[in-house]
């Protein structure tokens, strides 16, 4: 028998969910790989033919554009959540103990998963949240705009460029730490390239941030339009979106991809990455939501309801595959491995995640992260 929550959630979504997924396991495995941090010749060696094409498929149609989906989805999250349990007592105390845990699995996944996690962010962002839905809708969504398309113009005009891509000292010595078999060198060395120790410090860098939390706050004015909760009703709207968003997604991006490291003009055409996204999410949405896409969908929305443990998991599959006190592939695979790998991976992940849900209601860190927000024992088994 269904559990009686299934019936709330939005099944388009999870399996939205689930896609963007894939293509954050895909990038986060190729930065788990080593691939940033080998120097040209070592990478020149590594990399033939196919894997120079492969990698540029994967910067110009993955890179920064799931994760991008991701955050939307997390605003769209906040906004569902807030529509359960709004009229709840104590809903403010509860929605900050959920930051407050899923910032520690932020802090715990960067140590000791993958060092670049995106949790920490969004625990940090979510807080924001609770403001910007009192906002009308065209105020929410003009804010979004600013963040999302001002930001890379701003950060050109400043002069910010993505820089040359010869390796740092210490993108070195983070290949020497990961590839070693010791493991709290790992820990330590994780923890200083999330917190900037490490880092380049290139200025440019702060679009990562402007991107997500726009991407959030667009979440969750659609969640307000019941975009997600009326798929049929939006038809044209999504159809639109997506004939413009893709096509010009995909150029704008092609053109970061192609274009001078140093021309600031690069700088803007990152824009390209949340559109492509938007267009990405409105095609998924119209394609999932047929009736014949029903058994797609339901077997997508599994991965897409455990998405915090396969995120977690992610990381430690990656560690055990990649780092020196596992198996040690770090800075042997190409992209065409990298993007088979993710393959096997996100399909074992999908059955796992199917049978799990046969006994179970939620995931295991989801149910951790319910105990926790709840401040006491939640049913597990259905």
């Amino acid at each position: 028998m269904a559990d009686s929550r299934d019936k709330e959630r939005l099944h388009v979504v999870d399996a939205i969910r689930a896609l963007a997924l894939f293509g954050v396991l895909v990038m986060n495995l190729r930065d788990m790989s080593g691939l940033n941090f080998l120097t040209a010749e070592a990478l020149a060696s590594l990399q033939g033919p196919v894997d120079q094409a492969v990698d540029f498929l994967l910067h110009v149609v993955f890179d920064e554009k799931f994760l991008s989906s991701f955050s939307f989805l997390f605003g769209l999250s906040f906004y569902l959540l807030l529509e359960r349990k709004s009229d709840q007592s104590g809903f403010m105390a509860m929605y900050f103990r959920r930051l407050l845990v899923l910032a520690g699995f932020g802090l715990i996944n960067i140590a000791f998963l993958y060092w670049a996690d995106i949790l920490l962010v969004y625990a940090v962002f979510g807080t924001t949240l609770v403001l910007m839905v009192r906002l009308p809708q065209w105020v929410l969504l003009a804010i979004s705009t600013l963040f999302l398309f001002s930001a890379p113009v701003a950060l050109a005009l400043a002069g910010a460029v993505r820089g040359d891509t010869l390796q740092t000292p210490e993108e070195l010595e983070a290949l020497r730490t990961f590839g070693s078999s010791a493991y709290w060198p790992n820990v330590v060395e994780s923890l200083s390239l999330y917190f900037g120790l490490g880092s380049s410090g290139r200025l440019v860098e702060l679009w990562d941030h402007t991107n997500v939390y726009g991407m959030l706050l667009l979440g969750l004015w659609a969640g307000r339009a019941r975009i997600p909760h009326r798929v049929d009703e939006h038809r044209l709207l999504l159809r639109s979106v997506a004939s413009l968003c893709l096509p010009v997604g995909l150029l704008l991006t092609l053109l970061w991809e192609v274009m001078p490291d140093t021309d600031p003009l690069t700088t803007v055409m990152r824009i390209g990455a949340p559109i492509l996204a938007i267009g990405y999410m409105s095609l998924g949405a119209l394609l999932l939501s047929r009736p014949g896409a029903k058994r797609i969908r339901a077997w997508l929305a599994f991965p897409g309801r455990l998405a915090l443990t396969n995120y977690l998991a992610y990381g430690l599959i990656g560690q055990v595959l990649l780092y020196g006190w596992g198996l040690g592939w770090i800075g042997t695979l190409g992209s065409a491995e990298i993007l088979l790998l993710a393959v096997g991976i996100y399909a074992v992940a999908l059955v796992l995640s199917r049978l799990w849900l046969i006994p179970f209601r939620m995931g295991p860190m989801e149910w951790m992260w319910r105990c926790l927000t709840y401040l006491r024992p939640s049913p597990l088994r259905r």
